[in-house]
């Protein structure tokens, strides 16, 4: 390894330390200040009505004037991989104020997760790093010649000495694979960085455990009727989902009359029930209490009840991720219909049912069932990762299908 090449690791580690920094106070900040805000909203305290109606109309007009300012935003995973992929570069000026409008959008209670204004921000700046580390590696000779404080400057100032993607000025063919392995050492780098962090100032885990199984297996025969009943959720739920957009397709223009709908919204929940605020991340580790205690229609409830206030918040401007809230009432769902068939090991209806769902809903079968096992006792990620299996085939089967009738249809 060159000089050159082993400077640009160094920076690229130092950068990518950075963006896991940022992450790591983007939810501390998230915690704090939701901490801040509704630690206060206690049953015994006389003014709780009106406290609740005083943050989340104060939430209301700050998302509105903000996405009325600087446009539609917080950043999403989605619009921000497609523009990448389309333009091999984004415009990360504005990562900040995306934070920011994210973090509105989190500490005033709305129903939605984290993961979509961080990872859409870990995206902007990781082409910010790319673009930083482009400058140092085609202008190493002139950063060499310079005096180490103008060195410094350059490569520390956060605006300036950016190198945008360039197909003319790609590397050579035999860099390539040196450069995805930088890459992939940048990631690992980061996340260890966040992940040290969030450990040495003891926050708590993203993963709530959802209790142990014993199932044998006698009991898969209840698997497949599981798994489509799961499917038929999440279809209609999709459904469901098109409808409310069509609803709530109005006041484009208007963004703080669109985000005080979403405030009235976290105000009813808040008033009625409080459980259901935020993403439901912190509130998963009481479903296996509850799952056990409430019937079937009460957790049917439950769970429509957080995927309708999901849709409500993220149509009117509440713009966050969707991934925890939907496994949340996928797990809550499960729970409801493990009630229907006690004689069955309650966990492994609760791991096939919720699995089921968040894949028919989020269509991504392997990530989910993935991302479910961490929710599951050890001896149930090989159930989950058969239903992801059969997702899978069954989706791709269905792709084909459509293809070859799309086909024959051109042919007549």
């Amino acid at each position: 390894m060159t000089i050159k090449e082993t400077g640009l690791l160094i920076y690229g580690i130092v950068l990518s330390s950075i963006i896991g920094v940022i992450a790591f106070i983007f939810l501390r900040l998230e915690g704090i200040g939701s901490e801040a805000l509704w630690n206060l909203v206690t049953p015994d305290n006389h003014f709780r009505v009106l406290y609740i109606l005083g943050i989340t109309l104060i939430g209301g007009f700050l998302l509105g004037f903000y996405r009325k300012k600087w446009g539609n935003l917080p950043h999403t995973v989605h619009d921000s991989v497609a523009e990448l992929k389309q333009t091999k570069t984004l415009d990360h000026s504005s990562v900040f104020r995306s934070l920011l409008i994210a973090l509105i959008v989190l500490v005033f209670g709305a129903g939605v997760g984290p993961e979509a204004g961080l990872l859409s921000a870990v995206i902007y700046l990781s082409v910010w790093q790319a673009d930083k580390m482009r400058y140092y590696y085609f202008n190493y000779d002139e950063l060499k010649d310079a005096a180490m404080s103008k060195r410094i400057v350059r490569l520390m100032d956060p605006k300036r000495y950016l190198l945008s993607y360039d197909e003319k000025r790609a590397v050579e063919e035999q860099q390539k694979m040196k450069k995805k392995l930088f890459y992939l050492l940048f990631i690992v780098n980061g996340l260890v960085t966040f992940v040290l962090l969030m450990k040495m100032t003891g926050q708590p885990s993203f993963v709530s455990k959802m209790g142990e199984s014993n199932w044998v297996w006698k009991n898969l025969w209840i698997g497949l009727p599981l798994i489509v009943f799961g499917v038929l959720f999440g279809k209609c739920y999709s459904l469901f989902t098109l409808f409310l957009k069509k609803r709530f397709d109005f006041w484009q223009e208007f963004p703080i009359r669109k985000a005080l709908i979403g405030s009235v919204a976290i105000f009813l929940i808040g008033i009625f029930f409080p459980n259901l605020l935020f993403s439901g991340q912190l509130s998963l580790s009481l479903a296996p209490f509850v799952g056990s205690e409430a019937s079937f229609l009460v957790l049917t409830m439950i769970a429509l009840l957080k995927l309708l206030f999901l849709q409500i918040c993220l149509n009117t401007g509440w713009i966050g991720g969707d991934i925890f809230p939907i496994v949340f009432a996928a797990i809550i769902q499960g729970f409801a219909v493990s009630q229907l068939i006690p004689q069955t090991d309650r966990l492994l209806i609760v791991a096939v049912v919720s699995t089921s769902i968040a894949i028919a809903i989020i269509k991504a079968p392997f990530p989910v069932g993935l991302f479910m096992m961490l929710f599951f006792p050890i001896n149930l990620s090989p159930i989950i990762l058969a239903v992801a299996t059969i997702l899978f085939l069954a989706k791709k089967g269905s792709n084909r299908f459509i293809q070859k009738k799309t086909v024959n249809q051109k042919i007549e």
